[in-house]
């Protein structure tokens, strides 16, 4: 799934996404790694996309069919929020502007974890 087209992957999207989101951002901890947070540009029940800067640090490290734990910030309040379970469904490579390169990382939400 690696460099798919954004145009192709909307239309395989069973449900809407919601993309007018404001300061909505993702933490991912990986072990022996800082905490990494990027911005959430969309998002629906089931999913998500993370934009984040071609970061060869940050990207050496994921892999799409990747399990991690993660958790959504929603200023708002809005689902979702808290800690889930996701897995990393792909890597979009894009230029946002004329020399900027950044990857849209699709996620999927597989389980929300308690917050006890």
């Amino acid at each position: 799934m690696q460099g798919s087209t954004g145009k192709n992957r909307l239309r395989k999207r069973a449900e809407p996404r919601s993309a007018t989101l404001r300061n909505y951002r993702i933490e991912i901890k990986l072990v022996g790694e800082p905490v990494y947070q990027f911005r959430v540009i969309n998002v629906s029940t089931k999913g998500a996309g993370i934009l984040i800067k071609d970061d060869p640090a940050f990207l050496n490290l994921i892999e799409v069919g990747q399990i991690v734990d993660v958790d959504f910030i929603s200023p708002e309040g809005s689902s979702p929020s808290g800690m889930y379970t996701v897995e990393i469904k792909h890597l979009t490579k894009f230029n946002k502007k004329e020399r900027q390169v950044q990857r849209l990382v699709g996620i999927s939400m597989l389980k929300k974890l308690d917050q006890t």
